[in-house]
C-alpha cells in the first residue's frame, strides 16, 4: 500500500509570492515595535518596566509557524530560565522555567527560523511534490520523496546561496536539511517526527481539543542524567495534523478509528513507539493521543548503576540471582521504569539460554538479543488476535510452555495469565526462568493484588522468588523527580512474608539463596565472592561508561559475564583486575572486546 501524502491546503504564501510565515498575535500593540514574526520585539532600553513587562506577555500570547507547517510555536525560548539545552537533526531543544514556574520543553524547528524566500521554496517544493504525485502517480516512498525534492531544490539553487552562502560544503548540508523539511510535511509525522527524534523524550501528549492545548511531554535526563520531568512544551498544533498522524497509524496497523471504534492503540512502525488515540464519543472535545517511545539504547544494569537508579552492590547480586535461574516480578507504577529493568535483567543471561518473550507493545531487546547470539523468540499479542487482551496474553503463555526449555519473560502479568503461570511453576511446568512486570507499589501491594483480585493461591505467589519495587524521589533542591530500586525482598518460609536482602543477613537466611546454595554447591564464601566479582566489573563498566559510552552496553555485560564464568573460584581482585586490563586494552585501542 502506498504512503497517503498529505494533501491537505496549508494556508496563503505556499506560491512562494506570499508571506513564508503565519504570525498570529493574540494580544495586539500597534505602539511597539515588531519582530519579523509581528511579536512586539524586545526593548533593550526601556527602563520604564512597564512596556518591557508590556512587551514579554504579547510575545507569550504570539504564536508562529511557516505557512506549510500545521503546528504554532508559542512563545520564546529567551524568556525562559535555562535549565539545559542541546540540539536535534533539524531543531534545537531549550529546556528551561517559565515566569509562571513551570518547566517548559521549547523545541524550534530550522524551518520556523529559516529566511523567508528559502521556506517560500520549501513551501513550492511541497506543492509540486503533492502535485506531481496526484497527477502522476508513482511511489511516495521516503526515497522517492527526497530525489524528487532534491532534483527541485538544486533548480533553484541560486535562492539557496543568496542565503547561507556559496560554500559547497554548507549548501550541501542545508540542502539535505530542506529535503528532509520536505518529506516531514509531505509523507511524515510533520512536528512529531521531530519529536520522536529526541532520545531524551519518554512521552508525549496531546489533549482534546488539541489546537486549546499544548503538546506535553515527559523526558529523562535533563538537568541530570537520572532526573524525570514532566514539561509542557511551546507547541500546539492544529486538527491536519492529528488527522495525518492518526491516517499514518490507521495505514501502517491496518486498525479502524471511528465512532462506533473511538480507540486505536499500535506500535509506530519505524519510530520506536505506541501510540494510543480517543476520539469522539469517548473523547467528546476531540482528538487526544499518547505516544509512549521505547528506548532506542538498551537498559543495562550498568546504565542503571550510571543513572543512579541502583548501586553496584544491587547489580552484582541481581546479575548472580539471574545466571541462577530465579523468578522475578518488577513492581512500579506506570513510567517508573519496570521496562528498562526488566530489559537489563534479560541481558544478564547467558547467551546459550533460550528465551521465549510475550507482549502487547514490543518493547523488549528481542531483536537486539538475536543479533547478538541470543535465543529469544518474541510473541507479541494485539488486537489482530482473537479474544480480549487478557484472553490473548493466557493463551500465548499456554503455547510457550508448550514450546520446551526457556527462559518465559512477560512484558507485563495481568491478570488470567498469571493463574497459568503460577500453576505451571507450582506443578514444575514452567520455564527455567520466570520474570515480569507487574503494577504496584511494594511486594505487599503485589501480593494482595495477585492473591485477592487475581485469585492465586497464596501458597503458590511463594513461587516468586524475588520482587524490586521501582519508584521515583523528588530532589528537594531541584524537585527533579529520580527513579531508584526501592525495594529488594525475597518470598520467605510462610505465604505473605517477605525477606529484605539489601544485606547478606537478611539473603542468606531466605528461601532463595538456600536453594541456590543446594543446587550450585557454593558456600557462603564462594557465593559472596562471586557476587563481589560481579559488582566490582560492572561498577569498573559504569566508570568507563562516563569516558565511552560503548562500556555500558549489553556487549560489555555478556563479555563481563563470560569472563565471570571462565573464572569461576577465582579470588575477586584477582578476577576483577584481569577485566580491567581488557578494559584498558579497549579503551587504549578505540574498540570494544568480544
Amino acid at each position: 500500500m502506498m504512503p497517503r501524502i498529505r494533501t491537505e491546503d496549508r494556508g496563503e504564501g505556499s506560491d512562494g509570492q506570499g508571506p513564508s510565515y503565519a504570525p498570529e498575535t493574540l494580544n495586539e500593540c500597534p505602539d511597539l515595535p515588531v519582530n519579523r514574526y509581528g511579536a512586539p520585539a524586545r526593548l533593550e532600553s526601556d527602563t520604564t518596566g512597564f512596556v518591557s513587562d508590556f512587551g514579554r506577555i504579547a510575545l507569550s500570547n504570539t504564536r508562529t509557524k511557516p505557512t506549510y507547517a500545521d503546528c504554532w510555536l508559542i512563545g520564546s525560548a529567551d524568556e525562559l530560565d535555562l535549565i539545559s539545552e542541546y540540539r536535534l537533526p533539524g531543531a534545537r531543544v531549550t529546556i528551561g522555567t517559565s515566569s509562571d514556574g513551570e518547566t517548559e520543553y521549547n523545541l524550534s524547528p530550522d524551518e520556523y527560523t529559516s529566511a523567508d524566500s528559502v521556506n517560500a521554496l520549501v513551501s513550492d517544493v511541497i506543492d509540486c511534490v503533492r502535485s506531481s504525485y496526484r497527477e502522476k502517480g508513482g511511489r511516495m516512498d521516503r526515497q522517492s520523496v527526497l530525489s524528487e525534492a532534491r532534483g527541485r531544490i538544486m533548480d533553484r539553487s541560486d535562492t539557496i546561496e543568496a542565503v547561507y552562502g556559496s560554500n559547497s560544503i554548507d549548501i550541501g548540508k542545508v540542502i539535505d536539511n530542506l529535503c528532509e523539511t520536505v518529506h516531514r510535511y509531505t509523507v511524515g509525522l510533520g512536528i512529531f517526527d521531530i519529536l520522536l527524534s529526541d532520545p531524551r523524550l519518554e512521552d508525549i501528549y496531546i489533549d482534546a481539543p488539541c489546537d486549546k492545548n499544548r503538546i506535553h511531554v515527559t523526558m529523562n535526563g535533563a538537568s541530570g542524567i537520572n532526573s524525570n520531568l514532566r514539561c509542557r512544551t511551546n507547541l500546539m498544533v492544529d486538527r491536519k495534523e492529528i488527522m495525518n498522524l492518526i491516517n499514518v497509524l490507521k495505514r501502517d496497523s491496518g486498525l479502524q478509528f471511528s465512532e462506533s471504534e473511538p480507540v486505536l492503540e499500535t506500535d509506530m512502525k519505524g519510530r520506536d513507539a505506541r501510540a494510543t488515540v480517543i476520539g469522539y464519543p469517548m473523547s467528546p472535545n476531540g482528538e487526544a493521543v499518547s505516544i509512549r517511545k521505547h528506548s532506542t539504547r538498551p537498559w543495562t544494569l550498568t546504565r542503571l548503576i550510571a543513572n543512579g537508579t541502583l548501586d553496584h552492590e544491587t547489580a552484582g547480586l541481581l546479575s548472580f540471582l539471574v545466571d541462577n535461574r530465579c523468578t522475578f516480578l518488577v513492581c512500579g507504577a506506570r513510567g517508573a521504569g519496570k521496562s528498562s529493568l526488566l530489559t537489563a535483567l534479560m541481558f544478564e543471561f547467558p547467551v546459550s539460554q533460550r528465551i521465549l518473550t510475550i507482549e502487547d507493545t514490543m518493547e523488549l531487546p528481542g531483536d537486539k538479543m538475536r543479533r547478538m547470539g541470543y535465543k529469544v523468540q518474541s510473541m507479541l499479542i494485539n488486537d489482530k488476535i482473537e479474544g480480549d487482551s487478557l484472553s490473548r496474553a493466557d493463551e500465548a503463555l499456554r503455547v510457550s510452555l508448550r514450546m520446551g526449555e526457556s527462559a518465559i519473560v512477560l512484558g507485563e502479568v495481568r491478570g488470567e495469565e498469571a493463574k497459568t503461570l503460577y500453576q505451571s511453576m507450582r506443578a514444575g511446568r514452567a520455564g527455567s526462568s520466570i520474570m515480569g512486570t507487574i503494577h504496584g507499589d511494594s511486594a505487599r501491594s503485589v501480593y494482595e493484588r495477585v492473591v485477592h483480585d487475581m485469585g492465586i493461591a497464596p501458597e503458590a505467589f511463594m513461587a516468586t522468588d524475588l520482587l524490586l519495587t521501582l519508584g521515583s524521589v523528588r530532589d528537594r533542591r531541584s524537585g527533579d523527580q529520580r527513579r531508584t530500586l526501592g525495594e529488594m525482598v525475597a518470598t520467605g518460609g510462610r505465604p505473605g512474608e517477605f525477606v529484605d536482602i539489601s544485606d547478606a543477613e537478611g539473603l542468606f537466611s531466605s528461601p532463595v539463596m538456600r536453594r541456590i546454595s543446594s543446587s550450585c554447591g557454593m558456600d557462603r564464601n564462594d557465593i559472596l565472592n562471586e557476587i563481589r566479582s560481579r559488582s566490582g566489573i560492572r561498577k569498573m563498566l559504569a566508570d568507563a561508561g562516563a569516558r565511552d559510552g560503548r562500556f555500558l552496553g549489553p556487549e560489555w555485560i555478556n563479555t563481563a559475564n563470560d569472563h565471570v564464568s571462565r573464572n569461576s573460584g577465582k579470588n575477586p581482585r584477582i578476577l576483577i583486575s584481569s577485566f580491567e586490563a581488557k578494559v584498558r586494552r579497549a579503551e587504549g585501542a578505540g574498540q570494544v572486546e568480544e
